[in-house]
């Protein structure tokens, strides 16, 4: 009964964390910067860190690794963000956001300085 007890403990105290985006990433935060700056993130949004980020038309970015949804319907983890960042319209083909062909290793950058963000 103790076993149970103390698995059960142990379970719900997991359940409570965040999946993953409390983690670090397999990206490199340093150009995932760079890429944030190359794209022209900041016209749009504010994002920490990043000099001029004075974007008023998406969210703000502040606090994302924080945040338990993005895009409004998905999980905030690793692979969400990831394939959000690549292909914005895939949770809202009417999603203003647009795709700028960020490649799958640039979005893994740019997830991995996002979630410095907390």
């Amino acid at each position: 009964m103790r076993r149970f007890v103390l698995l059960t403990t142990l379970l719900l105290i997991a359940a409570c964390k965040r999946p993953e985006a409390a983690s670090p990433t397999a990206g490199n935060p340093s150009r995932g910067k760079q890429l944030i700056e190359q794209y022209g993130c900041s016209s749009c949004h504010i994002v920490p860190g990043i000099e001029g980020a004075k974007g008023m038309v998406g969210p703000s970015l502040e606090h994302i690794a924080s945040r338990q949804i993005i895009a409004m319907k998905l999980a905030n983890t690793e692979p969400n963000l990831t394939a959000y960042i690549q292909n914005p319209q895939m949770t809202d083909p009417q999603n203003a956001m647009p795709n700028l062909g960020i490649k799958p290793d640039e979005a893994r950058d740019i997830v991995a300085y996002l979630y410095t963000l907390k």
